[in-house]
């Protein structure tokens, strides 16, 4: 963590209603992306842009706060945390920041916790429920809903093939990128907002399965709903070396087929091109992937963690394609 957590108090304490109860900061995810703190003495979390070189630039923390301030209370069914102060002055604790409200919750995706292990099938059952309720509600809504950008299959697309071709990524993913600019999947109907990162690692829960918000909200935009449903369905077909799917092992949770079949209810609308949505989402994956490789060989982070990345992407890559054939 390269930030300087007593100026960090200083600015808080002096620029936030009650900053005066802060007690201290502490660090909950920092690096590469947005970064997590947990406000102490006011049980409010504060999110930043990343304090080294990001992965998924830019990181708009006005937009974040927008888009949370309009979604939060919509539709009961799709939680998201209620957000406070927004300070777009970097001078005050270093970089623009926004505010937003503590929920006592986990979230998982490498490791199923102990307490859903024992649980009842009902239990990931009614996860699912949830989580796929949260992500149907959202593209229920009415686009002028989202205040973030519209972007087209097409696209997503060429912007994550130019990802790929800046990360120097393997040619085959170059190829699948360039297949999906010119033969993009069809669309399902008018756009809706879409979340970007749906993942059920982006769900925080209370130790009953209860669903109390969908977080990382920093790819949110309109578009078409079935890239996030495509993100969702890659997760099922990662073959013998699956990552970050903890959870789909147990006995309750629900299959790709429920997934498609309940999202195909809740929305109206009938999955097409899913295996070309999925080579999309697969594709963007791989392309942060080979990103943060590209950031440490080039020296411009000096993250061991990216250097371990190498061994990952062959597989992205190849699911990918897979995908894009299928």
């Amino acid at each position: 963590m390269a930030r300087d957590i007593n100026r960090m108090l200083g600015g808080l304490r002096d620029y936030l209603q009650e900053g005066e109860h802060l007690s201290g900061i502490t660090p909950v995810s920092t690096g590469h992306s947005n970064e997590t703190y947990l406000l102490n003495g006011i049980d409010r979390v504060l999110r930043l842009p990343p304090s080294e070189e990001g992965l998924l630039p830019p990181y708009d923390m006005a937009q974040q706060h927008a888009v949370l301030a309009a979604v939060v209370g919509v539709d009961a069914r799709l939680p998201v945390p209620r957000v406070f102060e927004l300070c777009t002055d970097p001078t005050i604790i270093g970089d623009a920041f926004f505010v937003m409200e503590y929920l006592d919750g986990e979230a998982f995706e490498y490791e199923t916790p102990s307490w859903l292990s024992a649980a009842s099938s009902d239990v990931p059952a009614h996860m699912c429920t949830q989580w796929i309720g949260a992500v149907t509600a959202l593209h229920r809504m009415p686009s002028a809903t989202m205040p973030a950008p519209h972007r087209t299959v097409t696209e997503e697309a060429q912007h994550w093939l130019g990802v790929a071709q800046d990360a120097e990524a393997p040619s085959l993913l170059v190829d699948v990128l360039e297949d999906l600019v010119v033969e993009p999947p069809r669309r399902s109907g008018e756009p809706t907002p879409i979340h970007g990162d749906p993942k059920h690692g982006n769900c925080l829960w209370d130790k009953k399965g209860k669903l109390l918000a969908l977080l990382d909200w920093e790819m949110a935009g309109v578009g078409e709903p079935l890239m996030d449903l495509g993100y969702i369905m890659q997760f099922y077909d990662q073959g013998d070396n699956p990552l970050g799917s903890a959870g789909y092992e147990l006995t309750g949770w629900w299959s790709k087929q429920e997934v498609i079949d309940a999202w195909q209810s809740a929305t109206g609308r009938t999955v097409i091109d899913l295996n070309r949505y999925e080579a999309l989402e697969v594709g963007k994956v791989a392309a942060i992937i080979a990103l943060g490789y590209h950031l440490f060989t080039s020296g411009r982070s000096k993250d061991a963690r990216f250097e371990a990345w190498q061994t990952v992407i062959p597989g992205y890559v190849a699911q990918a394609a897979r995908f894009a054939e299928g």
